[in-house]
């Protein structure tokens, strides 16, 4: 009798913890939607893309310089190679060909280090300028999280299916865009 109590008490001590634990709640939001419909995010974001557009512009002024050389290049290369040409005529070409090879590469050191001023400065205002209002959104997240009492938020994108009543997205971007 006594074993039979004990497995009875141990079996309404394991069935009541069971029913004590609480259900996580999830929800998710989509992040993408999030960025795009923060209006302060996209102003950043035209900020950031306006410093670097000049630096742009002149690598694509740059690329077409390339593209000029190379077709000199190939036009000199063309000459050099003609049977019918003198030999004097050969020999400029090919002297014209060397000229502009070291001139090619010249243009492609520039166009490298441009590429790389111009990452940097991309960087320097996806630190200074967005990261800080990424970090706004994951807190508007969070906010919106405690104040529905949502233990899991998942981005929206690793989910396969999710109930319209699980996003918050909407929730999130009022939260976001009042703050402003």
């Amino acid at each position: 009798m006594k074993k039979i109590t004990t497995i009875f008490i141990t079996s309404l001590l394991v069935v009541s913890g069971l029913l004590a634990q609480k259900t996580p709640v999830m929800a998710v939001v989509d992040v993408q939607r999030v960025l795009n419909d923060y209006s302060a995010f996209q102003a950043a974001v035209q900020k950031v893309r306006g410093s670097v557009a000049g630096v742009e512009e002149e690598m694509q002024k740059m690329q077409a310089n390339l593209e000029t050389i190379v077709n000199q290049g190939r036009a000199a290369e063309t000459k050099a190679k003609n049977p019918a040409a003198s030999e004097e005529a050969q020999a400029e070409a090919r002297a014209e060909v060397a000229r502009l090879q070291q001139e090619l590469q010249q243009a492609q050191m520039e166009l490298q280090q441009f590429r790389q001023q111009a990452q940097q400065l991309a960087q320097q205002g996806q630190q200074t300028e967005l990261a800080p209002l990424q970090e706004k959104a994951v807190e508007a997240v969070q906010s919106v999280a405690e104040s529905k009492g949502i233990d899991i938020v998942v981005p929206k994108n690793a989910v396969i299916y999710n109930s319209d009543a699980m996003e918050i997205s909407d929730a999130v971007i009022a939260v976001l865009n009042a703050s402003n």
